[in-house]
Formats: structure tokens, C-alpha cells, sequence
């Protein structure tokens, strides 16, 4: 009997979730890579006479992952840009120029699911992403994290994460 899989916290977040569009495109291409990939490369040592659970464990993992990324996928929005609208105000997939403690660097308050595929990508419940939201350029916030309560400044903002309408 194999154990049961912990759900990652952002499986939980209820329904229709919001991506942008690079968000879903890099999800699709972890699922393709765990299919044609990863998977193809443990199938042959789960048949040996003297398998290694772990290689059991790791192949479930993957069913796994793979079955959370499509559940999401199929419950999910494509965020979208109308740039004749766009007024500065930060919401998910809005990139962030944002002047930090250590300098200015651009951020992108996403969904929690799309938050590990780079380092620009900040979960939007993280304490920066949900400071930045709804704030404009000029706009000075209180992040509240675990190490200490810093400010940062929204110098600049840019919807180029979004999907054209």
C-alpha cells in the first residue's frame, strides 16, 4: 500500500483559478516533460526483480503532479490585458518595477501554482505580492513578512504577462 500524497496549498484555493498566459504555457510543458520525459525514464526500473521503492514512489509522484497540473489547468482563466484600460493598478500577471530594500527589481504577483517557474514570479498571498496588489506606481506599502515589516515602492507597472484580448 502506498501512502497518500500531500495536495500542494494551492490545489485548495477554490475554483477558477488565474493564470497568465506564460503561466499555463510553462505548466503544459511540465506535464509534457513528466509524460515523455521523466516518466519513459523510470517505467523500465519499476519492472526489475529487484526494484527500488523509491523509484516506485518517485513514479507515483509524478502521476501525481501531473494529475494536479491538468485538474488546475482545467478549472483555470487565462488572465487577460486590455491595454486601453490598463491604469497602472497592480493585479495578478501585472509586472512590477519595485523598489526593494536591496534595490529596485521586477516582480510579478501570480496565482501559487505559477510562483516557482522563475524568480521574478512572487506568489500573490506571499506578504509582497499580497502588499503589491492593487497598488499603483508612486504607491509605498508596508510588506509584513516573517523576518521583519519593510517598505517598498511601486516605481513602474506593465501588463506584459497578460494574454492580448
Amino acid at each position: 500500500m502506498t501512502a497518500q500524497l500531500p495536495t500542494p496549498n494551492w490545489a485548495n484555493l477554490g475554483k477558477n483559478p488565474q493564470l497568465t498566459f506564460e503561466g499555463v504555457t510553462l505548466i503544459e510543458e511540465r506535464i509534457r516533460d513528466i509524460e515523455q520525459r521523466r516518466i519513459p525514464e523510470l517505467r523500465p526500473l519499476l519492472v526489475e526483480d529487484e526494484r527500488d521503492e523509491r523509484d516506485v514512489a518517485a513514479f507515483e509522484g509524478l502521476l501525481f503532479e501531473v494529475e494536479m497540473w491538468q485538474r488546475l489547468l482545467a478549472e483555470t482563466t487565462v488572465l487577460e490585458q486590455d491595454p486601453e484600460n490598463f491604469d497602472g493598478t497592480i493585479a495578478l500577471g501585472v509586472r512590477v518595477l519595485a523598489n526593494l530594500p536591496d534595490g529596485e527589481a521586477w516582480v510579478t504577483p501570480v496565482h501559487p501554482a505559477e510562483a516557482f517557474f522563475d524568480d521574478e514570479r512572487v506568489s500573490a498571498e506571499s506578504p509582497l505580492g499580497s502588499a503589491l496588489l492593487g497598488k499603483k506606481p508612486g504607491d509605498t506599502v508596508r510588506v509584513e513578512a516573517p523576518r521583519g515589516t519593510w517598505e517598498c515602492t511601486v516605481v513602474q507597472t506593465d501588463p506584459g504577462l497578460l494574454a492580448p484580448q
